[in-house]
């Protein structure tokens, strides 16, 4: 098995694959040229199946099944190269009968002036593009669903940049209900948020979306405010639902998807999105979990920050706002008092972590909540959120209409960690307030700046980085002047134009730029904060995120298995040779890795048991503490039955004891080929020095036998350091030379070994600056000479 040649060998293929395109064709081939990807059809009767249990055991809502996939432009499509000086890749995926299809890239990075489009092969419905803007730090892109079983994947960059294109498709998502299907539609029963019921709700109708996640699950969620008034795009939802920090780049947010008449049940929009986020905090007893989206929702969306309330009164009366079964949002309300109990139970208080709502089941005010409903807000009467569902018998046809919501006073303190509470998140001025109101996301006075997204530069040590610049359009809302002040705290930025009065109703441009310093700059991922002040009256006063990527994540760690690493393992977890046993249900084993003949496997002479626990295989300690932007990548043979009974993780830690779960089967696998995993571990492992894998198998009920776990080829990338270029006079190598150098000049008069130890990352040459070939006291007047420079 080759090692760490992944990347070089991905850019000279698409390299290759540009050099054979030139001089041929020069418009766009038809699209029957275009090389095709064909999934079969899905039995959409086993899966209808497998989700009467999903749904029934709690579980978020299912709407298609990821295929995994390994595709790039340098090994699939098709490219050619256009007159206008654009190069053009295509690729078609199809699977007959889906109602929609959607994609998930785990790697993404456009160049400037490049975009990727999606779109119905026969041009019967289309996404708008993604660009450069849509580069995250994560390095991902899912997209929204396309309403097709034929789709059409087309990138067309500038042919001068498009050896900078990183493109990976992982996941082709093959929808089966839900978006865009005619089964499994919401119940007559429910109350379209555009009727007249919904006129008092205007605004927290607008703080209320329906997501995917993994491009195979579905729930609703709410954006919520907090005490700063920062207007951080906060998403709140239930934890059941399956986000975690491995997942929540793949999240995508519909907003304002509603029936345009009262009654239709249908006729509403998809086509305002945002894509990925950042996981914050969850907490399994409340089943509350918060993300931050990766970028803030655009102003047309005319997104709502809803309020909250964390005392522990009881509602008096209840409203939830709801996407059932995916389908156009929806209204419920309850006119009594709710009151506190424990999660499936009725006695009050309980264990006082959930409010019961039984929903009103008199007309015009009926309405329930169904599967994909879960995650959604529950409103008091003073229309603040009290809590999120978390799951009840409530159906139109069902004779118990109630439900249960994790209580956001529960929540507020959670499990007492950062990222078990929302205290923190949604209070981080500390100001001990129990309820604040909405706002909307939109200012409507005071400083307005847009774009609403931060600044993330991205290129190799040395640069060029691109972009090299963002403009942010300052406007006043106000019919008075303000006065206004952008600061930063790093020498690799700049900013023009960065205070002065802006007139009433007037705008001003301030540039933000990479300075000279970003070139010297070694490997690593480095971070700043804009802030915007409105020093008249701190109306609008808000942030924006800066981060600077430079080198690209590499192959650090590699276990082939050909020779056992020596990990810890339980139960039947073993290194050997795979028997090829098994296969109650489902495939057997392999019979070698997928690589050499060698893998970790659970049991390798067949299943694993019945009801049985959890056991573990788990790494050595790994060394990530130079590390950021870590991924762990593996491939797998798997076979086990639905969530509902048997489970198989993923999970790491950084300190042996706590573990982070970044994968869990979401259906039925039932094995049968080598499947490659690319799991984003960056949370838990940037910048630790001790971070311990782990695979699970476990726990299982007591029938079906699968054959379990067979790892092989793991491997953990990432971005490690790298000394910067030389500059003369910048031994602390922050990209200048100023004071700030005079200490580490006088460490590096004292030789090499001690400043080397204080700055491993540093040229201790960079102190020769007189450019004798020496450090010596000779350099003395020339470094005093350069400070400044």
């Amino acid at each position: 098995m080759m090692h760490g040649t992944r990347s070089a060998v991905g850019a000279l293929a698409l390299v290759a694959a540009l050099a054979a395109t030139a001089g041929a064709a020069r418009a766009a081939l038809p699209v029957e040229a275009v090389d095709h990807i064909q999934i079969p059809p899905l039995n959409v009767a086993a899966l209808a199946a497998e989700d009467l249990l999903r749904d029934s055991s709690g579980e978020p809502a299912r709407f298609a099944v990821p295929h995994a996939v390994i595709v790039t432009p340098a090994t699939d499509g098709t490219w050619e190269q256009l007159d206008n000086g654009l190069s053009l890749w295509r690729l078609r995926i199809s699977s007959p009968g889906a109602p929609s299809l959607n994609l998930g890239f785990t790697h993404y990075w456009m160049p400037p002036g490049g975009a990727l489009y999606l779109s119905a092969t026969d041009g019967s419905y289309k996404l708008p593009p993604f660009t450069a803007a849509d580069n995250s730090d994560h390095g991902q892109l899912w997209t929204p669903v396309v309403l097709s079983d034929d789709v059409l994947v087309t990138v067309q960059v500038p042919t001068a940049v498009a050896h900078r294109l990183i493109l990976e498709l992982a996941s082709i998502n093959v929808g089966y209900r839900f978006f865009g299907a005619t089964q499994d539609k919401a119940g007559s029963c429910n109350v379209d948020v555009i009727c007249p019921q919904g006129d008092p709700w205007r605004d927290q109708i607008k703080s209320v979306g329906v997501y995917t996640l993994n491009g195979s699950w579905t729930c609703t969620g709410a954006a919520i405010n907090n005490t700063a008034g920062d207007r951080k795009p906060y998403f709140l939802t239930a934890n059941h639902c399956g986000i975690n920090s491995g997942n929540a780049a793949t999240l995508v947010v519909y907003w304002n998807f509603f029936s345009p008449v009262c009654g239709q049940h249908g006729g509403g929009s998809l086509s305002q999105f945002q894509t990925g986020a950042t996981w914050r905090a969850s907490y399994s007893s409340s089943d509350f979990t918060l993300v931050e989206l990766t970028q803030n929702p655009q102003p047309a969306f005319d997104v709502y920050l809803a309020g909250w309330d964390r005392t522990s009164a009881n509602p008096q009366s209840s409203t939830c706002i709801h996407h059932p079964g995916t389908d156009e949002k929806s209204i419920s309300f309850d006119f009594q008092p709710a009151y506190t109990t424990s999660y499936g139970g009725t006695s009050s208080p309980g264990d006082g972590t959930h409010i019961y709502v039984d929903w009103d089941p008199t007309p015009p005010y009926w309405g329930i909540t169904e599967p994909g409903s879960s995650g959604s807000p529950l409103f008091n009467q003073d229309k603040r959120i009290v809590g999120q569902l978390h799951g009840g018998p409530s159906s139109c046809t069902s004779s118990n209409k109630h439900d249960y919501y994790g209580r956001l006073s529960v929540s507020w303190t959670g499990g007492g960690t950062n990222s078990s509470r929302l205290s923190n998140w949604l209070d981080p001025l500390g100001t001990g307030a129990t309820a604040i109101d909405g706002l909307p996301f939109n200012l409507q006075s005071g400083l307005k700046v847009t774009p609403y997204g931060g600044f993330a530069p991205a290129g190799n040590a040395g640069g060029p980085f691109s972009p090299s610049s963002v403009v942010y359009t300052l406007q006043n809302l106000n019919a008075t002047p303000l006065s206004y002040q952008v600061t930063k705290n790093v020498s690799w930025l700049s900013l023009t134009n960065a205070s002065g009065t802006i007139p009433a109703s007037g705008t001003a441009t301030v540039t933000v730029a990479l300075t000279a310093a970003a070139n010297y700059l070694g490997n690593g991922s480095y971070t700043d904060t804009l802030v915007f002040t409105n020093l008249t009256d701190h109306d609008g006063d808000t942030t924006r995120p800066v981060t600077l990527t430079i080198g690209v994540p590499t192959l650090q760690y590699s276990w082939n298995l050909d020779t056992n690493p020596g990990w810890t393992t339980q139960g039947q977890w073993a290194w050997g040779t795979p028997t090829g046993g098994g296969g109650q249900y489902g495939s057997p084993d392999p019979t070698s890795g997928k690589t050499g003949t060698r893998v970790y496997g659970y049991n390798l002479n067949g299943d694993y048991p019945n009801n049985m626990p959890e056991y573990h295989l788990t790494s050595t300690a790994i060394d990530c503490s130079q590390l950021t932007q870590v991924r762990l990548k593996y491939w797998r043979w798997l076979g086990v039955e639905s969530p509902t009974y048997d489970h198989a993780y993923v999970r790491v830690s950084n300190n042996g004891t706590t573990w982070t779960t970044v994968w869990q089967n979401t259906a039925r696998i039932d094995g049968g080929s080598w499947v490659f995993e690319d799991l984003d571990i960056s949370a838990v492992a940037n910048n630790r020095p001790t971070v311990y894998l782990r695979w699970t198998m476990g726990t299982t009920d007591s029938s079906w036998q699968f054959c379990g776990w067979n790892i092989d080829d793991i491997e953990v990338w990432g971005l490690a350091p790298s000394n910067p270029p030389l500059r003369r006079g910048d031994l602390n190598c922050d990209g200048v030379v100023n004071f700030d150098d005079i200490d580490p000049f006088v460490l590096a008069l004292g030789g090499e070994a001690g400043y080397s130890a204080a700055y491993p990352a540093c040229h201790w040459m960079n102190a020769d600056c007189n450019q004798d070939g020496t450090v010596n006291f000779d350099d003395i007047d020339a470094f005093v000479g350069l400070i400044g420079s």
